[in-house]
């Protein structure tokens, strides 16, 4: 499934589900590996705003100040010819949040966790030995977009997620600049190429 943003990060929503703040009575579910069918693949044009070349991070920020960071995949070669500033079109896969929920306040003592297990990168990608990471996160809420089911959330480093939710009710039940806990993958960009920033006439 492949979702077009009119505007860049769909402000409304994290790591498919922040780790902001959003409540589930149900009991929580195990965390789903990023597959085809559990992914929305999104397109982009904006600017970078951040790189880690070392661990293939990219921050990329939209016209409307919308971030959204993602971990590109080893297909993409030649990342070293991209810099800070440069305005570009990306693709990449957003997952589905797992879990959604206030945190506890263990884990607000604890507001990033590494999960042991790897999620599973979608079909014909191959980012680090196949795999992407998986965290439990206390984040703040920082955009909420209830028709495409999606949330954009600010972790405790000051990375920004980009997340679909499952449940699309667990939208309603929250607000931007809350805190929630999230159990998400990375954002995964298949493909980065330099684009032609559009002046306004």
């Amino acid at each position: 499934m492949k979702s077009s943003l009119l505007s860049p990060f769909l402000c409304a929503a994290l790591l498919v589900a922040n780790p902001c703040s959003w409540m589930c009575t149900a009991a929580p579910l195990a965390p789903p590996p990023v597959r085809g069918e559990a992914a929305v693949l999104i397109t982009v044009t904006a600017s970078i705003e951040a790189m880690v070349p070392e661990k293939r991070e990219v921050t990329l920020k939209g016209p409307l100040g919308n971030v959204v960071t993602f971990t590109v995949d080893r297909k993409v070669t030649r990342l070293n010819e991209f810099k800070v500033g440069d305005f570009v079109r990306a693709d990449y896969y957003v997952s589905i949040a797992a879990e959604i929920r206030r945190p506890a306040p263990d884990e607000e003592k604890n507001p990033i966790v590494e999960l042991a297990a790897a999620g599973k990168a979608p079909p014909g990608t191959s980012p680090a030995a196949g795999s992407l990471r998986r965290f439990k996160v206390v984040t703040t809420i920082e955009g909420l977009d209830r028709p495409t089911q999606t949330a954009t959330i600010k972790g405790p480093l000051g990375n920004y997620w980009m997340v679909r939710v499952a449940n699309p009710s667990v939208l309603t039940q929250f607000r931007i600049g809350e805190t929630a806990v999230v159990t998400c993958t990375e954002a995964l960009a298949i493909s980065l190429e330099k684009a032609e920033k559009k002046t306004a006439k």
